[in-house]
């Protein structure tokens, strides 16, 4: 951002323009949008929107980051609550919250989806890789805690992305010949037959 907003009027500003962007990009498509657009659908004048943000990259960035910081801590969240249950359980429910977030608020991470491309080394994608990790550190340490750390950290990641490059592929194109949730109970296959191996 060019300028953090520190008074609460300020800050309202900033959040009806963020809450602005997500709508026009749901509305519009996240290519068509601009920075006018945006200030007019906030009820800001552009040269307001100017004062916090330098253009409308800015704002996509700022509104994604929000996003990846509540998204992480809502899974964290889900995740530490569900203590009673099996790995067996946990896998295939955290898949499926990752497939209701996605579809989630009127299509804004579906549109955001179709151009990951652009935001897949963004503070977005970091905020969420790292959340993504915390969790997967903690569940596998908690089911496997004969492994040491060096395979923690390994399988954490080989399952987290492989598993949400699907998850992102299949939502944001409708052209598979699988159901969600049979991707979801193929996917838990997946990740459970990879951490019996040895």
């Amino acid at each position: 951002m060019r300028k953090k907003p520190q008074q609460q009027r300020a800050k309202l500003i900033v959040d009806h323009i963020l809450q602005a962007a997500q709508i026009c990009i749901v509305e519009q498509g996240l290519m068509q949008i601009t920075t006018p657009k945006i200030a007019e659908k906030a009820g800001v004048s552009v040269g307001s929107l100017y004062q916090y943000f330098e253009n409308k990259e800015e704002i996509i960035q700022e509104l994604l980051r929000r996003k990846s910081e509540n998204l992480g801590l809502a899974l964290k969240q889900m995740v530490v609550t569900q203590e009673q249950l099996s790995i067996q359980e946990i896998i295939p429910l955290s898949i499926q919250f990752g497939f209701d977030v996605m579809r989630a608020e009127s299509g804004f991470f579906i549109e955001v989806l179709k151009h990951w491309h652009g935001y897949n080394n963004s503070e977005a994608a970091q905020i969420l890789e790292k959340h993504f990790f915390e969790v997967g550190m903690y569940l596998f340490n908690r089911f496997y805690r004969h492994w040491d750390f060096e395979t923690l950290k390994h399988k954490s990641f080989v399952i987290i992305n492989s598993t949400l490059f699907t998850m992102m592929r299949y939502v944001s194109n409708n052209s598979f010949l699988i159901s969600e949730q049979q991707l979801r109970d193929e996917l838990s296959n997946m990740i459970l037959a990879y951490l019996a191996q040895k």
